[in-house]
């Protein structure tokens, strides 16, 4: 087909026999009949003979060597034939049908070669060739052709409608996206359609931080009427999975909407994830107390701001949690309102900014209740000076800022969590985790050391002459001893025991400043009267 090669003999084992052609002609005037007289009369009589005389040359060489060297300058000389091209460009979609190539006929080209390894002019051999059709056809191309020129037709548009989120990914883009490429490593070639990665992965790199989501921290969700717990799971940040674009693109474009879902992946947990709340081990209810007071007093008002203040405060292992350190001061502008609170031994309102937030010491004395039953660790609590029936005798706690304060320590091996509750004439504190299945029960003494009344005399000019007002008949004091059995899973049994002074409420008795019972003045209106 007007492509010259060479090839050596030697380089398919051709080889001559040497000794056999020396032995032929060796032989010549041997074969005369006669003697050895009849043979050098043979010699001298062809002595000055020219004509020529044909040695049968014997050779051999392989053929499975010459097949080979036949086979790789075949791969090098054939024009195979065209299996067509399908490309893009711009927008539009480029094609080439198949054509045959040529190449020379195995069998053929050996013979010709063979035939002119014994002629020592070496003529130029003319190899046969044929014709070698392609294995694709013009239909296969157009078939190519009209996929890609769908895949192309028109934009293409990726959404999140859960997160109201779109991409818009404009025609040229779908089209710099996509690769046509012809793969002929098989058997029978084939046309692959395929999707680079990198262009679209940089249109929606274009759209920044618009296609990241905002991430959800689990939530722990506690029924207080129920105690069932529910983990709500969270939501981490996910942004546009680039390594799946290509498939959501090659959707969106082969359906009648050429629209499709944007695709994410998880960036990174919320900082609170549904592992970080399991991890908790708040698996139920451990303590729960309730305390009443009448409504609609300016109390109940602290005492359920407290409360909401505490609701859903959670304690991790170990950690102490202080009720003054957790929510702060008692303040009017964070809602709190005078009312009564013993001071210097007297109930009293409203003068004092001790009395803003009184009555805080009802949730104080109820949460106290509910650590107690859950055999939680008591740091520091107080009970009030004077005993009020509203309260469990000696399993109580008053509250003040920055003292006294409630503590306890969470000495399980979970976290806790604190949920609160009222209603216009009840609060409750309940304590959920897990403790392990402690049972704990409360004891109490009978009281003892009892103790007068304190007396209290104190003047105000606005008490009329000679007359004394009781302010606070006054009670007396007693002490009593609380005590805490615990019983462990094991059966062992612990005993735990407090002891606390009731001192009582003073009796408080106001009189005029100078003309008061047994002043002078007084004495003298006494004398009066009897004269």
């Amino acid at each position: 087909d007007g492509v010259p090669f060479q090839v050596v003999p030697a380089d398919f084992d051709f080889e001559m026999d040497e000794r056999a052609i020396v032995d032929q002609a060796m032989t010549l005037g041997r074969s005369s009949e006669g003697g050895l007289i009849d043979q050098f009369g043979w010699w001298v009589g062809n002595l000055g003979n020219d004509d020529a005389v044909d040695l049968v040359v014997p050779f051999s060489w392989s053929d499975a060597a010459l097949g080979s060297l036949l086979a790789d300058i075949q791969r090098d000389l054939d024009r195979p034939p065209f299996e067509g091209e399908v490309g893009i460009e711009g927008v539009d979609v480029v094609f080439e049908y198949p054509e045959p190539g040529t190449g020379f006929e195995m069998d053929g080209a050996m013979a010709a070669i063979e035939a002119t390894l014994l002629d020592d002019s070496r003529p130029v051999v003319e190899l046969p060739t044929i014709e070698i059709e392609p294995i694709t056809t013009a239909s296969d191309v157009d078939r190519v052709a009209d996929e890609v020129r769908d895949l192309i037709s028109g934009d293409v548009v990726l959404r999140d409608d859960v997160r109201g989120k779109k991409v818009v990914v404009p025609q040229n883009v779908v089209a710099e996206s996509i690769e046509v490429r012809r793969d002929d490593s098989g058997e029978v070639p084939e046309f692959r359609v395929t999707y680079r990665g990198a262009r679209l992965i940089e249109h929606f790199r274009s759209f920044g931080p618009y296609l990241a989501t905002e991430p959800t921290d689990a939530e722990i969700v506690i029924d207080a009427e129920t105690d069932e717990i529910t983990i709500v799971p969270s939501v981490p940040v996910l942004e546009a999975d680039t390594t799946q674009l290509p498939r959501e693109l090659w959707r969106a474009a082969n359906s009648v909407t050429r629209s499709g879902e944007i695709p994410y992946r998880v960036d990174r947990e919320a900082d609170f994830s549904t592992a970080d709340a399991e991890a908790l081990g708040i698996n139920g209810l451990i303590g729960e107390f309730t305390t009443f007071h009448r409504c609609c007093e300016a109390r109940v008002i602290n005492i359920q701001l407290i409360a909401d203040a505490s609701d859903g405060a959670l304690v991790m292992p170990g950690d102490t949690w202080s009720l003054n350190d957790h929510v702060g001061q008692r303040t009017r502008a964070k809602g709190y309102v005078a009312a009564g609170a013993i001071i210097g031994g007297e109930v009293k309102c409203c003068d004092d900014p001790i009395n803003i937030g009184g009555g805080t010491s009802q949730f104080t004395t109820t949460l106290y209740n509910a650590i107690f039953f859950a055999g939680l660790e008591d740091v520091e609590h107080m009970p009030h000076t004077i005993y009020f029936t509203r309260y469990p005798e000696g399993r109580e706690a008053t509250l003040g800022f920055p003292a006294p304060d409630l503590v306890f320590r969470n000495n399980t091996e979970n976290a806790l969590i604190i949920k609160t509750t009222h209603t216009d004439t009840s609060v409750t504190a309940k304590i959920y985790g897990d403790n392990g299945g402690l049972q704990v029960e409360a004891g109490l003494s009978n009281r003892y050391d009892f103790t007068g009344i304190r007396e209290t005399l104190r003047t105000n000019p606005e008490v009329p002459f000679c007359e004394e007002v009781e302010v606070q008949a006054g009670s007396g004091g007693w002490a009593v001893d609380i005590f805490r059995f615990i019983t462990h899973p094991d059966g062992e049994a612990t005993a735990e025991e407090w002891t606390w002074r009731y001192t009582g409420g003073h009796h408080i008795v106001e009189v005029h400043p100078t003309k008061g019972p047994g002043s002078e003045f007084c004495e003298n209106q006494e004398e009066g009267d009897e004269g």
